[in-house]
């Protein structure tokens, strides 16, 4: 119950617009990224280590991947979800996405797959670039399973009994753990707004 009640409070309708907090999240994700860098991958090096040299390459190669994606129009930041979005999607003009699917944590044996998770107010898909429908349902039979988190940022979805998981980011994007919990959380929030239990 207290769960409950916490859940509806964060992702009420006095959360904030989830555009401008994701470039808030983002720069402040990047510039600890590039403090991380700094104090222990490029510090170590100039005390004279040399086996930082790879990880600082690795690392600052990842991030500047990181923050290109972020500003692409394309990317997932700037396809978050306006509010009510999902709420004026209609069959005509549908909200879709690009993301990733897979058949969650406890699944395997199928590997992920690109697509798109489309919702025309109503119903929810994800479409894969092969022209594969992974799941098609009415809003008010999709459960989503988990708030998105830190430790979680994707929209898990279960579904006729069956789990689903959309990720939104790839997995090497570096700011996809601060990012991710208000992208994914809108999705959260927005479904739950239409009937998702």
């Amino acid at each position: 119950m207290a769960t409950a009640k916490k859940n509806a409070k964060r992702f009420g309708p006095n959360r904030p617009e989830a555009p401008a907090l994701v470039r808030r999240q983002r720069v402040w994700s990047v510039i600890g990224t590039w403090l991380f860098i700094l104090v222990f991958f490029v510090a170590p090096i100039g005390f004279g280590n040399p086996l930082f040299v790879l990880p600082t390459v690795v690392f600052t190669v990842l991030l500047l991947a990181t923050i290109r994606l972020s500003r692409r129009p394309d990317g997932p930041d700037a396809e978050t979800l306006a509010k009510g979005e999902l709420r004026a999607a209609t069959t005509g003009d549908p909200v879709s996405v690009n993301g990733v699917w897979s058949p969650g944590a406890r699944v395997r044996g199928e590997p992920p797959q690109r697509g798109f998770l489309i919702c025309d107010g109503k119903r929810l898909r994800f479409e894969c670039l092969k022209d594969q429908v992974r799941f098609d349902a009415a809003i008010d039979h999709v459960e989503v399973i988990t708030v998105p988190s830190f430790m979680r940022p994707q929209l898990d979805l279960s579904i006729d009994g069956v789990n689903h998981s959309v990720r939104f980011f790839p997995s090497w994007d570096l700011g996809a753990t601060f990012v991710g919990p208000t992208i994914a959380g809108e999705w959260y929030a927005q479904l739950r707004e239409l009937g998702a239990s």
